[in-house]
């Protein structure tokens, strides 16, 4: 008996340790991933600056989604080709999920329209992680994990003074303000939809793909008031390609693929990476002069995305079950 309690201790030790490195193997994939994305989603602005006359928020956003969105669905189709689509998510997640995206893409260029980039951005970056948080916290009944919390107050910290002070663009537009925070909890609410989706067996690009096609119908009629006819031209047709397969499609099946395996809220957090991508591509292309003090910033966003990566990627304690 001794011997045999002693062989299945043994194998459920290895068990337990085969379990952690899998684990750990999944979150840096993961890890990989959302940063991957958050660098893809800093490129936007550069090339909406850079864009064709005419190239309205509203038009833009619309194309993006609805390129984006049948990107997404090109992908889920080739992923499942061999053995269906699998599980779809039931009509009332994948609305509120398409109406999250909606929001976010809508509100966002409104708030940057009234309050300016530096402002908007800030609003809407830095709220969306909190809100996520609280969102999370709420469904799970639970409080936030320390280091979640750090990370993203560090890092938040840090994306006000890159875009506030960093840049010397300061907006007081309340409504403005209100605007990117209701774009915040569009992400978070999305993000969160997704995650649950997922959990449920729902395939990750199957559930951005559901979202955003439903956005991009959700927001379809500004089609009606604002022409896409730039979309019509050779600088058009590069710009809307590049933001719909880029900065939706590709950015966001990797933002499917970290949902898999880390929280919502972390998730979001990590693409606090975002406004760096942005303010250095602003530097080097769009010769933007960054003040000391932004450049303070960024360094506390990467210290933030430390704090919360090396959170996220620790693998979950062992359990003694298997090896009773």
């Amino acid at each position: 008996m001794p011997l045999r309690r002693a062989g299945l201790t043994e194998v459920g030790c290895a068990v337990s340790g085969v379990t952690r490195r899998s684990g750990a193997d999944h979150n840096l994939v993961a890890l990989g991933s959302v940063l991957a994305a958050a660098i893809l989603f800093g490129t936007t602005g550069t090339v909406l600056v850079n864009g064709p006359p005419g190239a309205d928020a509203y038009s833009v956003g619309c194309i993006r989604l609805t390129i984006g969105g049948l990107t997404l669905l090109i992908l889920t189709l080739t992923e499942h080709r061999r053995g269906g689509v699998g599980r779809l998510p039931s009509p009332a997640s994948a609305l509120l999920g398409a109406l999250g995206v909606a929001v976010f893409q809508l509100c966002y260029f409104l708030a940057v329209e009234r309050t300016g980039v530096a402002v908007g951005t800030v609003a809407t970056i830095g709220s969306g992680p909190v809100l996520s948080g609280v969102i999370n916290a709420v469904f799970h009944r639970r409080p936030p994990p320390h280091a979640w919390m750090l990370g993203t107050g560090v890092g938040v910290t840090g994306v006000a003074l890159l875009g506030l002070l960093g840049r010397g663009d300061i907006s007081t537009d309340l409504a403005g303000i209100g605007l990117a925070v209701l774009a915040g909890l569009g992400w978070a609410t999305f993000a969160t939809v997704g995650k649950r989706q997922i959990d449920r067996g729902v395939s990750s690009t199957v559930s951005m793909a559901v979202m955003f096609c439903g956005g991009a119908v959700l927001l379809s009629p500004l089609l009606f008031n604002h022409s896409p006819a730039w979309f019509g031209t050779g600088r058009g047709l590069i710009t809307g390609l590049y933001l719909g397969v880029v900065t939706v499609g590709l950015a966001y099946w990797l933002y499917g693929v970290a949902l898999r395996h880390l929280t919502a809220p972390t998730v979001i957090t990590l693409t606090l990476l975002e406004p760096i991508t942005a303010a250095a591509l602003g530097a080097i292309v769009v010769h933007e002069h960054i003040r000391p003090i932004g450049w303070v910033g960024v360094g506390l966003v990467l210290a933030g995305l430390v704090v919360t990566a090396t959170g996220a990627s620790d693998p979950p304690e062992a359990t003694t079950t298997v090896a009773a």
